[in-house]
């Protein structure tokens, strides 16, 4: 974690890469409005869908993607912006073009700025300004660009959403999918203590084969069901809180909404319209997802079952994946550890430069700045976003149907989980240093 108190521009050696963009893409002088905040400077969205892929092209140029840049970095950087001042200028005259049509077409789905800015970049490279009102050009890009969308897009879903009797059906469905689950009997011993080997030591073939082994007999087991099923009475006690772990707002787990749209929900509380939602848009290849109908009431079924995963190996990669959350804390170095696998991450997490100075803040007790204030939070609980995360790939593997039977494969997922929210927080740092750095030198 960088301390943002000595910014690297009071050495005079580098400069903060907001600043040098800021700078150049004033240079530009009138013409960007549409693609500029109220200050004048590019809007988050301009950087990252134009500036960066399109004009900067940071994956050929990677040096330009650091937080503070050389004076020798900036000034290329600065040139290459306004190198394309006219290409830029045609590119906010296309995306007013294509804002227009789009209302009169009164299409709502996708964001207009995510969906448009390089298409608009495209358009200026290839044609120039738009001609006239460039209104036949900019319909026939928005139906490209919307048209894959139609079949299983949200303005389909919205559509079909639109009546009672579509809600009463699926609020029908899933008041007696939610009554079908009940737990069973099964003690949970020999399931947990089956994740010390399957969570074990990875070396040796004939660990791997007794992994295997064990895995495959764990996913059949009906604990990770049990759990679930579990979580929704009132009064039963679990190995773990699903309100503490950050899966449910609420102990014991009630019924999912059908409609209901709220920011930041838990996952075991989002609403079926809202997983539906987030389905269609992590979907790549749309045509291999059932028809709205069929894939709301999938989601219905699935919103039911425990832990709102239909797989029985999804289940029970959960459970591993909770049983791994709760021993992660980077910031402690007593934090005991249950599992080999388990080890491996902390290890790994608290080796990060971001997480030795968030320790370092905290032994001494100085201040901490308000931008990292959440990721000191996130590493103090590091099992919520953790489970956010596994929850959202398992979704995701739940809807498309693939496995995880594997063992080396869930492995790899759990391990690759933590290195996901890792860099998240890494690119959390970054952008507050790069924010902190373009006021110093505002």
């Amino acid at each position: 974690m960088t301390d943002v108190g000595t910014p690297a521009t009071r050495q005079g050696v580098v400069l903060p890469r907001r600043a040098v963009i800021d700078e150049a893409w004033r240079g530009i002088g009138p013409g960007v409005e549409v693609l500029s905040a109220v200050d004048g400077a590019p809007l988050r969205r301009t950087v990252k869908r134009i500036l960066d892929p399109l004009v900067l092209r940071l994956r050929a140029n990677p040096q330009y993607s650091a937080a503070v840049v050389t004076p020798e970095t900036a000034t290329a950087m600065q040139n290459l912006i306004l190198q394309h001042a006219a290409q830029l200028r045609s590119t906010a005259a296309w995306f007013a073009v294509l804002k227009r049509e789009r209302r009169r077409l009164h299409i709502t789905s996708g964001n207009s700025q995510e969906l448009y800015f390089p298409v608009c970049f495209e358009l200026a490279v290839t044609g120039g300004a738009p001609a006239t009102d460039g209104r036949a050009t900019a319909e026939s890009v928005l139906r490209g660009v919307h048209e894959d969308r139609d079949r299983t897009g949200i303005e389909v879903l919205n559509r079909y959403l639109d009546g009672a009797r579509v809600m009463a059906q699926l609020s029908s469905q899933l008041e007696h999918s939610w009554r079908d689950v009940r737990a069973g009997n099964a003690i949970a011993g020999p399931f947990l203590a089956g994740l010390t080997t399957v969570l074990g030591d990875a070396g040796g073939h004939n660990a791997g084969v007794a992994r295997q082994r064990v895995w495959s007999a764990l996913i059949a087991d009906a604990t990770p069901y049990n759990f679930g099923a579990r979580a929704r009475v009132d009064g039963v006690e679990l190995p773990w809180s699903i309100v503490d772990i950050g899966l449910s707002s609420v102990s014991p787990q009630p019924p999912p909404p059908v409609m209901r749209t709220s920011e930041g929900e838990p996952p075991l509380n989002r609403s079926v319209v809202d997983r539906v939602r987030g389905t269609l848009r992590r979907a790549l290849d749309r045509d291999e997802l059932p028809d709205i109908p069929l894939l709301c009431a999938e989601e219905v079924d699935r919103a039911c079952a425990p832990w709102g995963l239909l797989g029985e190996d999804k289940q029970a990669t959960l459970i591993a994946g909770i049983e791994v959350a709760v021993d992660l804390n980077p910031l402690i170095d007593a934090s005991p550890t249950r599992y080999a696998l388990a080890v491996g991450i902390q290890a790994r997490l608290r080796k990060e430069a971001y997480v030795l100075h968030a320790r370092r803040y905290l032994v001494e007790g100085g201040p901490i700045h308000p931008r990292q204030r959440q990721v000191i939070d996130d590493l103090s609980d590091f099992v919520r976003p953790y489970l956010k995360r596994l929850w959202a790939r398992l979704h995701g593997r739940d809807v498309w149907q693939e496995p995880c039977g594997d063992v080396d494969d869930l492995r790899s997922l759990l391990e690759g989980v933590a290195r996901s929210v890792s860099l998240d927080h890494r690119q959390r740092i970054k952008s507050m240093l790069e924010l902190q750095e373009y006021e110093v030198a505002r």
